[in-house]
């Protein structure tokens, strides 16, 4: 009987344990009782402690407890309620200090010492009056820094009856900061100063005065949440604008990005011990938030998950296996500076170019942006302007290839696109319009298109100086969706003169195949991806401008239609990327938009227990 190492190519493993994930990253926890912003927390990942903030409407003074998988209100609050305050310490001998209190003056330097149970005022509250502070420390030996108005780096230490100065403060004075640490060795980190703005910039203490470290965070950012001691801190969350999901690990000397927040949020409350276990708790994106996320990253001596592998678990008694399911989603990013249809793109989600177009009513464009995953900016334009041209390569290496040229004259035209400017290359061989393009700009592939009004079947080869004319199209046709490279090309969808095209075809460096068809028949659509993992997108699916946002996977095989549809339905629009990173930009709607979105697709690993009935 042949052995499950000889099938699978590895044994079933014994293990006390169920293995954790390889990647430090963000689960979800227990849901706070009050949602909230702009408030207090400290303690650790399995014991932390929340109190005060803003509900939306209010000030509050309602405290919580988190014990690593709930939160239980304690029916006694804050003394003062307040927002935009911090606190440092424990579950069980908290510290609270500073912020606003609705009030007149609204500022307060109010500070109080929480027990596990209660609170107690101290009458002796910090020296300067403050809110958007941060802290670190704990109920005895706390720190105080940062903060406004006026703009300020005052630092006081906390003895556990009364604060003391300790000049000359913070190196760069700033609101809005995270802090960690303890009272001789905090950490302070990003916040705002009003002149030069949102500050990356980290600082540490070592009981008596700060020292800048050149090294900052990679998103500069405020409002948002911090955990850790001096060297192994975290922040996540917080505005930049716009709110961030972002979240950086500390080392003691540089900043490394790393898994992100579920829920991007800004106001966010934080707890951890150092960079491996931590808490986002509370928050606000437009609304109040109540959702917590632990964050872990293990280490050795853990087994980690691999897809496929099966152990049995002694300590449960169970048969146990790890898959993967996938998730998909559309999601809203920077719009295009100059809206409209016809365009072309090329490069990925985080460095796309977009080139060429038509805008209202019959411009023909030669204008180029350049995306950096968050924002487009204006680049060189073309030398032709052009619309209903195609893309290909990169955003330093781009090819824009035919389209139609004013007043409504089919071009053979070709760019070389440096990251900087555009280059005349030779023409296509058979000049034409709505046709389709992938490869790179040394090695592209053109087919498809209309050519005086007709289905065009012609495809060309381009070497990075000429065009070579190589094996037609089973099905000529235009406006189809293109993807691959220039021997590993796919063509789907289009228009000929009887009506829309569902047809497939894969090209193999000199020759067509017929694969199966796509589920939507459409035209104008968005598209990204290779021969063998592509995606569709949008498209007009006719009679008249009948825009539709769905979007199909194919796998080398067939196509499946996504649970994920574009957020704003369009045809005519451009594509670029790769099949689980993609990015659709500009189209009509049938208004001419610039509406930019980001595709991702998302792999999650699940433990699974084999059950006999």
């Amino acid at each position: 009987m042949a052995e499950y190492k000889g099938i699978k190519g590895f044994k079933v493993q014994y293990l006390d344990q169920d293995p954790v994930p390889a990647v430090a990253g963000w689960s979800s926890g227990g849901t706070m009782n009050t949602a909230r912003y702009y408030f207090a927390g400290a303690g650790i990942q399995t014991s932390a402690l929340a109190a005060g903030g803003i509900d939306g409407v209010s000030q509050v003074s309602a405290t919580e407890e988190y014990n690593g998988a709930t939160w239980a209100s304690n029916p006694t609050g804050l003394n003062t309620a307040r927002f935009y305050f911090t606190g440092c310490g424990t579950q069980t001998a908290g510290l609270a200090f500073g912020g606003y209190d609705g009030g007149t003056p609204g500022l307060t330097g109010a500070t109080e010492e929480y027990d596990g149970s209660t609170w107690a005022s101290n009458p002796t509250g910090l020296n300067t009056a403050r809110q958007e502070l941060a802290g670190a420390g704990t109920q005895t030996a706390g720190l105080a820094f940062g903060g406004t108005p006026p703009n300020t780096g005052a630092t006081e230490e906390y003895n556990g009856s009364t604060w003391t100065t300790v000049p000359p403060g913070l190196n760069t004075a700033r609101n809005g900061l995270a802090g960690c640490g303890i009272q001789t060795a905090a950490l302070a980190f990003g916040g705002n100063d009003p002149n030069p703005g949102f500050l990356s910039s980290t600082e540490e203490y070592n009981g008596s005065t700060w020292a800048s470290n050149p090294t900052g965070l990679n998103t500069a950012r405020r409002l948002f949440g911090g955990a850790g001691i001096q060297t192994s801190a975290l922040a996540f969350g917080g505005t930049t604008p716009p709110v961030t999901d972002s979240t950086e690990e500390y080392d003691g000397s540089t900043w490394t990005t790393v898994s992100s927040l579920s829920t991007a949020r800004e106001g966010v409350g934080g707890a951890g011990a150092n960079n491996t276990s931590a808490l986002a708790f509370g928050g606000v994106t437009t609304v109040a938030s109540a959702a917590t996320e632990e964050y872990t990253q293990y280490g050795e001596p853990n087994t980690f998950e691999n897809i496929g592998q099966v152990w049995y678990n002694g300590t449960t008694k169970a048969l146990k296996f790890t898959d993967e399911t996938f998730s998909s989603s559309w999601a809203t990013g920077g719009n295009l500076g100059t809206a409209r249809r016809l365009l072309a793109g090329a490069g990925t989600q985080t460095e796309a170019l977009a080139f060429g177009g038509l805008e209202p009513p019959t411009t023909r464009l030669a204008n180029t942006e350049e995306y950096d995953g968050t924002s487009w900016s204006p680049s060189n334009n073309m030398n032709t302007a052009r619309a209903t041209l195609a893309g290909a390569g990169t955003q330093t290496a781009g090819l824009s290839v035919g389209g139609q040229i004013p007043p409504s004259a089919s071009t053979g035209a070709t760019e070389e696109y440096d990251g900087t400017s555009w280059t005349n290359s030779n023409d296509l061989n058979t000049a034409r319009r709505y046709l389709s393009a992938a490869g790179i700009q040394t090695a592209g592939l053109a087919m498809g298109g209309s050519v005086s009004g007709l289905p065009s079947n012609a495809t060309e080869e381009y070497d990075g100086n000429s065009w070579t004319t190589s094996g037609n199209l089973n099905t000529g046709r235009y406006g189809s969706g293109a993807a691959g490279t220039q021997t590993a090309g796919l063509v789907f969808t289009g228009e000929t003169n009887v009506g829309l095209q569902n047809a497939t075809e894969e090209y193999n460096g000199s020759t067509w195949t017929s694969v199966n068809p796509v589920n939507t028949a459409r035209v104008t659509l968005g598209a990204s991806g290779t021969q063998t993992a592509a995606l569709g997108f949008g498209g007009d699916t006719l009679p008249g401008a009948a825009a539709t946002g769905a979007t199909e996977q194919y796998d080398g095989t067939s196509w499946a239609t996504s649970p994920a549809s574009l957020s704003t339905a369009r045809f005519q629009l451009a594509g670029a990327g790769t099949q689980s990173l993609a990015l659709g930009f500009g189209g009509q709607t049938p208004t001419i938009t610039g509406a930019t979105e980001e595709f991702t697709i998302t792999g999650t690993k699940n433990i699974k227990t084999v059950t006999v009935s």
